[in-house]
């Protein structure tokens, strides 16, 4: 194995991480990382007239290849074969229709935001005043979207230990490269190295892998082409793997050409993950966070292991490298702090969003061991003055082992979505005299749709009236927003619908539904949602 640490040691790690996958992992699929912002019509709309065209909108800037919005009627024939126009900024895209008969459609889109995830997904809108609005017409399309908790369980593990092996052995072979060996350690040296090598060549074209077959879903020879070499994750997984095979030959050679696998290998993971998401300067500096997170990882856990690996054998040539690793050591966990802190200010708008995303969740038991790992450093720099060599040794091994659980965290939320997800609201609620259901869908800034179902469950009483007002909570200066909707008459039943922008901002809002009923008795309820 590459790593040298006691059985028990090594068996409280895994369940650990095993843990960390089945616990938290299992439970959702969120590894698409833009998510559909507006979309115009809104799903569940019910039009009169036929749109002219479909608008996407996504939060975050989309790969200029392999996108498609796809229209299917109610027999499932597409009706639709033009390719959509992707707007300058890759946020937008926008598909022209020819005029809709009356009836109800899917609109299917497929796309791949730039961190490198497919992003695919179906809505239903009706077209004609009489026609019947069919919500579950894709059902099917959603439902074989979902992956098993197998599945799910397996892509995290494959994405943990690419993440481990990758920092494992740049770390490895920059301390190879930056600290004389002596004569004796460098079979070891080498040996290590290659096993290193094996693991990350294979987690990286398991990783590779994975990747790509989600982003090929259904796509074609020609299309596998343009994304391996026309998209920015299609090229970073290419470089990836050519890189980690190009290894076998080139390193242990020349130091230089050690270097520069090492910045090029790096660079390589830092242009598939969130960092390429955004645009222009921002993109810039992200990108050199990712790489200088990345390389901070690496100095501090292939020190770690450069310590373990030798520590039995070369204790003498351990006990001259401690005071060096120690400082770059503590200045790779403050620049580790640092980018990753800048890192969460740029993709999370509220620090409070982290409590409502598995990404922020996972985010902060990290901190907390990184914090650990501080005060274990502080003992240990300690000790090293106070030449306590069993204590040295003890605390190596547990710093290494809240390494190997830090690492494994950040493989797999380097694949998830910072940001809490936007879900439709479904808000049931009954008591002793009537029952509604209010829905608000996609729930995101801007176009929506608003519906409120209701039933008078007493005898002789109607419902009269319904009004929906949306509070705006971080901001009480504004206005409470009424959602306009149509009068109609009273009954024992009735069911208020209307599409607009009635939800512009994200952030904390209160739903309140005032019901008036025949005898002019009116009940108010109140519902807390945020939007995203």
């Amino acid at each position: 194995m590459i790593f040298i640490i006691s059985k028990r040691t090594f068996i409280s790690n895994f369940f650990v991480l095993c843990s960390l996958i089945f616990i938290l992992i299992v439970p959702q699929e969120v590894f698409a990382h833009a998510t559909l912002e507006k979309a115009d019509p809104a799903p569940d709309s019910e039009l009169n007239e036929s749109p002219k065209e479909i608008v996407l909108v996504f939060d975050e800037r989309l790969e200029d290849e392999l996108y498609s919005i796809k229209v299917f009627n109610e027999n499932g024939e597409r009706i639709v074969n033009a390719k959509p126009e992707m707007s300058q900024d890759q946020t937008t895209i926008k598909q022209p229709l020819p005029d809709l008969p009356d009836g109800n459609y899917v609109i299917s889109y497929n796309v791949i935001s730039a961190d490198g995830h497919p992003i695919r997904s179906a809505y239903v809108i009706s077209v004609g005043e009489e026609t019947v609005f069919q919500r579950d017409i894709n059902k099917q399309v959603l439902e074989t979207q979902k992956s098993s908790a197998a599945a799910t369980s397996i892509k995290s593990l494959v994405r943990m230990l690419f993440f481990m092996a990758l920092v494992l052995t740049t770390g490895w072979i920059l301390w190879g490269t930056i600290y004389s060996l002596k004569e004796e350690m460098k079979p070891t040296f080498r040996r290590r190295t290659f096993h290193l090598q094996i693991a990350l060549f294979i987690s990286t074209v398991g990783v590779a892998s994975l990747q790509i077959l989600e982003l090929l879903d259904r796509r074609t020879l020609t299309e596998v082409v343009s994304l391996l070499t026309g998209t920015t994750v299609g090229i970073s997984l290419l470089a990836s793997v050519l890189l980690s095979l190009l290894g076998f030959f080139i390193l242990l050679r020349y130091k230089w050409i050690d270097l520069v696998w090492v910045f090029l290998i790096l660079t390589a993971k830092s242009f598939n993950g969130h960092a390429a998401a955004f645009e222009s300067e921002i993109r810039s500096m992200s990108l050199e966070l990712a790489f200088i997170h990345l390389l901070s990882a690496a100095v501090w856990a292939g020190g770690l292991l450069y310590i373990l690996t030798y520590w039995k054998k070369q204790k003498e040539h351990i006990r001259q490298f401690l005071p060096f690793f120690s400082q770059f050591a503590l200045i790779s966990m403050v620049m580790l702090f640092l980018t990753g802190s800048a890192y969460t200010l740029i993709f999370v708008p509220e620090l409070n969003y982290l409590l409502h995303a598995l990404w922020g969740k996972l985010l902060l038991v990290k901190v907390t061991l990184v914090l650990l790992v501080f005060v274990i450093g502080a003992i240990l720099r300690y000790k090293m003055k106070k030449k306590k060599e069993d204590s040295i040794g003890r605390l190596v091994k547990f710093d290494f082992s809240l390494m190997i659980i830090i690492l494994g965290i950040v493989g797999v939320i380097t694949f998830l979505n910072p940001l809490p997800e936007n879900v439709p609201l479904e808000w049931e609620n009954q008591d002793n005299h009537l029952e509604f259901t209010t829905l608000i869908s996609p729930r995101t800034p801007g176009y929506n749709h608003f519906k409120v179902t209701a039933n008078s469950l007493e005898e002789d009483i109607e419902i009269k009236r319904i009004e929906l007002f949306l509070i705006y909570q971080d901001n009480l200066e504004i206005e409470p927003i009424q959602v306009p909707f149509s009068e109609i008459e009273q009954s024992k039943n009735v069911q208020f619908k209307v599409n607009g922008s009635y939800l512009p901002i994200e952030g904390n809002w209160t739903l309140q539904l005032r019901i008036v009923d025949s005898e002019d008795n009116e009940k108010v309820f109140h519902k807390d949602f945020i939007v995203y």
